[in-house]
């Protein structure tokens, strides 16, 4: 995302996810990408709040994270 833009999906970048392992072995995947400025401004909001760890508090995963953020 870019303030302009923003693509928000599963694929994962591995050869299943890109649909290259076989027609047997592959993910189903799906995305978007829009330029409507209130789905910009949600997903942004969303990602921030992630990232200044807004949700540690309540997180179920702590054991989990190998780089806690420092909660506010």
């Amino acid at each position: 995302m870019d303030s302009e833009l923003v693509y928000i999906g599963s694929a994962n970048l591995t050869g299943a996810g890109m649909g290259m392992k076989s027609a047997a072995n592959r993910n189903f995947e799906a995305g978007i990408l829009t330029d409507e400025l209130g789905f910009i401004d949600a997903a942004m909001s969303h990602f921030d709040s992630i990232w200044e760890g807004i949700h540690c508090k309540q997180c179920g995963r702590k054991d989990f994270c190998l780089d806690r953020i420092k909660e506010k």
